[in-house]
């Protein structure tokens, strides 16, 4: 098992798609970097001129910390499901996995192989994105993070690697199932239902409508990388304890962020994924 995990996680990184999307990754750092900076600059200018207002700093401070957050979840969304919805099928289909389980291992070892080395390289990826989206809003906006602890922020990295292994949890059962093509398809559909499904929970609950809100945590149980993501905002910005945050939510707040109750449900999800596609290869006929 953990010779499939070390052999995966080496295999990834020889995967052009983990090159090109390490290249995005250093990218989008960059750009976020200068839009930050011409922020920042903008707000000490507007508060030698006229005093910029604490409200004001506060909604501009956490829609940029958001929409870092947002887009590090997307980038890491397109590596887990790109890298790894042909883990077991595209193998299947080469011919590769017919030599691997000729051999005396069993093929819940190869599952469990696979989700090891691929989780550790994303969960890896994952941290040093989050960790330089914090660095950056803490250089140009610290007051972002007034009301957030050390473990707050501790805590949200937990939830940050949480997302690449619900997708990669989903994303070999469907590797199980289907054949590359039509599981990278039905991931993405996935994948934009559950980011659909956050903005409609959101927005029911900002304006009090209970069908909307039931819609969104309807799909958040489907697929509850938008939920960790509200979830992630609510923790390191202290929302639930900021009086204006209210003022802040804009397409990248959260007006009603889910309990830890989702996080356990997550840690489930995840649990059950993995079991599922161990249930499916075992009785797969190759």
């Amino acid at each position: 098992m953990f010779t499939i995990a070390r052999l995966t996680f080496l295999e990834v990184l020889r995967k052009k798609v983990f090159f090109v999307t390490a290249i995005l990754s250093v990218a989008f750092v960059f750009l976020y970097g200068l839009a930050l900076d011409f922020t920042a600059q903008e707000m000490l200018r507007m508060k030698a001129m006229r005093g910029a207002p604490l409200m004001m700093q506060q909604m501009i401070g956490n829609q940029l910390l958001g929409a870092g957050l947002y887009f590090s979840s997307f980038l890491i969304a397109l590596l887990s499901m790109l890298a790894s919805v042909g883990s077991i099928s595209a193998e299947i289909e080469n011919g590769l996995l017919h030599a691997i389980v000729s051999k005396p291992m069993r093929r819940r070892e190869i599952i469990l192989g696979k989700f090891l080395g691929y989780g550790s390289m994303l969960s890896v990826y994952a941290v040093a994105l989050y960790l330089a989206v914090l660095a950056l809003n803490s250089h140009y906006h610290p007051g972002v993070f007034s009301l957030a602890t050390t473990r707050d922020l501790t805590f949200g990295a937990f939830i940050f690697v949480l997302q690449p292994l619900v997708i990669l949890g989903v994303a070999l059962v469907l590797s199980t199932v289907f054949r590359t093509l039509t599981a990278g398809i039905v991931s993405i559909i996935l994948y934009g239902l559950g980011m659909v499904g956050g903005f409609l929970e959101q927005i029911g609950s900002a304006i009090a409508n209970a069908k909307l809100v039931s819609i969104g945590i309807a799909t958040s149980l489907l697929m509850p990388s938008d939920a960790l993501y509200r979830k992630i905002i609510a923790v390191v910005t202290g929302s639930e304890a900021n009086p204006l945050s209210v003022l802040s939510l804009g397409p990248f707040g959260v007006s009603a962020p889910p309990s830890n109750a989702m996080l356990v449900y997550v840690m489930f999800y995840v649990l059950i994924s993995v079991g599922l596609a161990m249930y499916i290869f075992e009785r797969k006929d190759l």
